[in-house]
């Protein structure tokens, strides 16, 4: 039941949480170090993929599709890419940081814990 609660409620409530923090940094609101610089790294993932299975669920019509856990692992590697190697040498606003990375991992393992996984390809079973 618990399991049941988060995964139809941690969604919107991370991208609240997301879009607060957005909101604090962009009015130089004095937040904990931690948050300012992880809290939205760590829920990017959840939110990203969350969107991606919903986007599959919707195209498929089938509710019960599940991302397949390489999926789930190459997005996040990309984002990691993405945002910690490329962007920070083209964007000064950008900074490389390993934590970054163990946040995006983090929201990684998070997701896999609420939503789950399939070893392979997009399917139903579970």
């Amino acid at each position: 039941m618990f399991k049941t609660i988060v995964k139809k409620y941690y969604f919107p409530v991370f991208i609240i949480t997301g879009l607060l923090v957005y909101l604090l940094q962009r009015y130089n609101a004095d937040i904990p170090t931690l948050i300012n610089n992880y809290l939205n790294d760590f829920l990017c993932m959840p939110i990203v993929l969350k969107i991606g299975l919903f986007s599959i669920r919707y195209i498929k019509s089938d509710e019960h599709i599940v991302l397949p856990l390489p999926l789930q692992i190459i997005t996040t590697f990309l984002f990691i890419i993405y945002f910690e190697v490329v962007l920070p040498s083209y964007n000064e606003r950008y900074t490389a940081d390993i934590l970054d990375v163990a946040a995006y991992s983090l929201g990684l393992i998070l997701f896999i814990g609420i939503e789950g996984f399939q070893k392979d390809n997009f399917s139903a079973d579970n």
